[in-house]
């Protein structure tokens, strides 16, 4: 696959095109990528911020309110884990435990843990347990990513 980066200085609004002749794994993940750019409202204290799901390390479901854990801060959304999932799940999040779900590309480092979970580094040196119910549908996940990485390498 090529990719072509040209810069525009005249241009009023940046965007992206992608040509491709049929639908791929690849194309599907380049296009989930691109989808994942729609923003969030987070709500904190009397603020609400446009959050990027990209930004999000994970998600906690605590006294029935998700919670969105981004590297320092922590933001309240409007969603259901369940309901966040349906619409980012594409953008790398993937549920670890009845209610938590994490980014996927937020993972720096995988361990075994005991009564066969995992133990999950994140980027910002938080650490997550993976419920074992759970294990195959992550790995699996982890399995596509490093395919479509090795396909384009």
């Amino acid at each position: 696959m090529k990719v072509h980066y040209l810069k525009e200085a005249h241009l009023e609004e940046d965007y992206v095109d992608v040509h491709y002749s049929q639908e791929s794994e690849t194309i599907e993940l380049i296009k989930d990528f691109f989808l994942s750019f729609h923003s969030i409202c987070g709500r904190k204290d009397d603020c609400v911020k446009k959050l990027h799901s990209g930004s999000i390390y994970y998600l906690e479901v605590v006294d029935r309110k998700l919670f969105a854990y981004q590297e320092k801060e922590v933001w309240q959304l409007d969603y259901s884990l369940k309901a966040f999932l349906a619409r980012f799940e594409a953008g790398g999040f993937i549920q670890i435990g009845k209610s938590v779900a994490v980014n996927i590309y937020k993972v720096s480092q995988i361990k075994a843990d005991l009564n066969m979970k995992l133990r999950l580094m994140l980027d910002n040196g938080e650490t997550l347990i993976l419920n074992r119910s759970y294990k195959k549908s992550f790995l699996d996940a982890l399995h596509r990513i490093q395919e479509v990485y090795d396909e384009n390498n």
